[in-house]
């Protein structure tokens, strides 16, 4: 009955998360407040079909602090650090696992359904192929910003918070101060992620 039980768990817990192994194994490598409310609303409302690459990553490496990083968008360089004051949801995914699409859609809709709330969403892809996921993005439109960085971005999340399962989907809830609250492994519901992040609005 053990051994049953033990089964159980571990297909259940397959099934929730895809594992970074073989050619996606994490590697450290080197590397006026109004116009920003209506770009990120304009943001929320657009559908994302292609995915803006990350340019900077900081090099702080804080226990639960933000890792700040950057990234070209229409002509401006935006920091995840311009949505201090907001809560953030950042979820690493890849288009290789089935979890990570799964959730997607309740994703999307939580991004549209709080638009209006002092909350950001952004969707971080680990591909090894940008061309990969752009494809994927122009069948499966997404209501926020996808962004593609395969590998230092996640590593240093994971260290932030002190978590080192290499799986996606990842999620993070930053707080408005810019705190790394929640670590969030394998998919969740609607519902779940929705309760969460209540908790921190």
């Amino acid at each position: 009955m053990y051994k049953l039980i033990t089964l159980v768990f571990a297909v259940s817990l397959l099934s929730l998360n895809c594992s970074k192994t073989q050619d996606t194994t994490i590697k450290d490598k080197p590397k006026d407040n109004t116009q920003q409310n209506n770009q990120t609303s304009q943001q929320n409302n657009q559908s994302a079909s292609s995915s803006y690459v990350v340019k900077k990553v900081s090099d702080s490496e804080k226990k639960n602090e933000m890792v700040d990083f950057s990234w070209d968008e229409n002509g401006k360089e935006i920091k995840l650090s311009d949505y201090k004051g907001k809560v953030i949801l950042l979820n690493f995914w890849a288009t290789w696992c089935p979890p990570c699409r799964k959730e997607l859609p309740d994703l999307s809709q939580i991004s549209t359904e709080m638009k209006d709330k002092e909350f950001k969403m952004i969707g971080v892809s680990i591909d090894d192929n940008q061309e990969v996921l752009n494809n994927f993005l122009k069948t499966n439109k997404l209501s926020y910003t996808i962004l593609y960085e395969p590998s230092e971005l996640v590593a240093k999340y994971m260290t932030a918070a002190g978590q080192n399962q290499n799986v996606v989907p990842q999620t993070y809830i930053i707080d408005k101060n810019g705190k790394v609250v929640e670590a969030i492994l394998g998919s969740k519901s609607k519902a779940d992620f929705i309760n969460i992040i209540n908790k921190y609005l």
